[in-house]
């Protein structure tokens, strides 16, 4: 997945390229329309002017000749009579030539290889260093002479300043192009941070509210948004805690008369009270739960106490040997008896009843619960059950609030146990995770 710094240096890279195709293509278009036909021209007047200096200022010695406009800056190729081949000047790429045109040279017509020079799409034929890009004359009608400015020659030092200056150009370029799309990006993750904050319930910091600009106004409304979503949740946690509050004492109430009536009636009247019962049980566990969210929400606890953590966790597995022992569950552990922690006690002990409830529930009768604690590169702490297992769905909302798989689902179960074991642990700066496969069971991991 590009970023978008990647992206925009990537945009920038292929925008130069294409300009530089288009600039060269247009370049060369104008060439071949406009310049090549003035070049050919040059080229035929120095030809003409060096063919009536050879007739009136030398006495018929074609080497130096050739020799003495090689040294004016032109490249020539000479085929003599007996089809000799002597080169002046910078040598040719490809020095292949129809011997008809030779031929007809050597006779006295003109050959005007530059101004017939075929359109290449990106490459200039100016500087084509191919024999058929040259202008032909005789000399004397022997020599039958090629000729073509000597442009390495003659611009070499143009080349090198050219060279060096579009090098710089095109680095210094990209180094500011990456500088600049740095500082664009720098407050577009800022916010992408910030927006994780949010996710995590925290407040995000570092927002580039003082900005001018667009991005500005985008942080100064996303500042906006966190503030009202933290009154929001702040009224919805005062909600959740006094109605959960509110709701203890009655349902004290009728679970204490319900258990009343159910010791001194019998029958359906005995059924019809037990259901009662049972009922404002759950109701009464879930409005403790609720308590607990919202404490947890608040941060009001202390985690200032040495834990135990194999003793809290065999005090845990006490405090259920009736449910293990109801479905003939048996628990393995492997503990380390030296692994301590700093938290509170209270919260890490809700921590392990709950997820063995989840793997007293999740397993099948007679199966097997396996914990172990052991120090790794931090406390850790592992529940296995071999019941039956999760799949990647519920896996992925596991740790939602009020969320139960459907292979989960029972008829006491509320959603909040886990969401609240992770609450806790986060608290205490660890984090959990889960391994399952349905069918196979289910392992969890507690790192503190």
């Amino acid at each position: 997945m590009k970023t978008l710094y990647t992206r925009i240096v990537l945009t920038v890279f292929m925008i130069l390229l294409l300009s530089g195709a288009i600039a060269l293509l247009v370049s060369n278009v104008a060439y071949y329309v406009w310049w090549q036909p003035s070049y050919s021209e040059k080229t035929e007047q120095t030809a003409q002017a060096a063919l009536d200096y050879f007739e009136t200022h030398t006495d018929g010695e074609t080497s130096a000749f050739y020799r003495l406009l090689a040294q004016t800056g032109y490249q020539l190729l000479v085929v003599r009579p007996d089809g000799d081949i002597d080169r002046y000047g910078g040598s040719f790429r490809d020095e292949s030539l129809v011997a008809d045109i030779i031929a007809s040279v050597r006779s006295g017509d003109r050959y005007d290889g530059m101004r017939a020079y075929p359109f290449h799409l990106f490459w200039l034929g100016l500087f084509d260093n191919e024999v058929v890009n040259t202008y032909g004359f005789s000399l004397d009608e022997n020599d039958a002479v090629f000729i073509r400015p000597d442009l390495g020659a003659q611009i070499r030092e143009l080349h090198l300043f050219v060279g060096l200056f579009f090098a710089l150009l095109t680095g210094l370029a990209f180094i500011l192009i990456a500088l600049s799309t740095s500082l664009i990006v720098r407050p577009v993750r800022t916010l992408t941070e910030a927006t994780r904050s949010v996710a995590s319930g925290a407040r995000p910091l570092g927002l580039p509210i003082e900005r001018n600009d667009e991005i500005g106004t985008l942080a100064r409304r996303f500042s906006d948004m966190v503030d009202s979503l933290e009154k929001s949740e702040g009224e919805r946690r005062r909600f959740v805690s006094n109605v959960s509050h509110e709701f203890q004492t009655p349902l004290t109430s009728i679970k204490g008369y319900a258990s009343e009536l159910a010791v001194r009636t019998e029958g359906e009247a005995f059924t019809y009270a037990t259901v009662i019962r049972d009922e404002t049980e759950r109701l009464s566990d879930l409005t403790r739960q609720l308590l607990l969210l919202a404490r947890l929400d608040e941060s009001n606890v202390s985690l200032t106490e040495a834990v135990d953590v194999s003793a809290s966790i065999e005090d845990v597995i006490r405090r259920h040997a009736f449910q293990l022992d109801e479905k003939g569950i048996a628990v393995a552990t492997e503990l380390d008896e030296s692994l301590v922690v700093t938290g509170d006690p209270l919260l890490l002990a809700q921590v392990w009843t709950n997820l063995l409830t989840n793997a007293i529930h999740a397993s099948h009768d007679g199966g097997l619960i396996t914990i172990k604690t052991y120090a790794a590169d931090r406390p850790t702490v592992s529940i296995q059950d071999s019941g039956i297992g999760m799949d990647e769905a519920t896996q992925a909302r596991l740790f939602e609030r009020f969320y139960k798989g459907d292979v989960s689902r029972t008829g006491r179960g509320t959603g909040l146990g886990l969401a609240i074991a992770q609450d806790i642990v986060r608290l205490h700066g660890g984090e959990m995770k889960v391994e399952s496969r349905l069918g196979a069971g289910s392992i969890f991991y507690v790192r503190l």
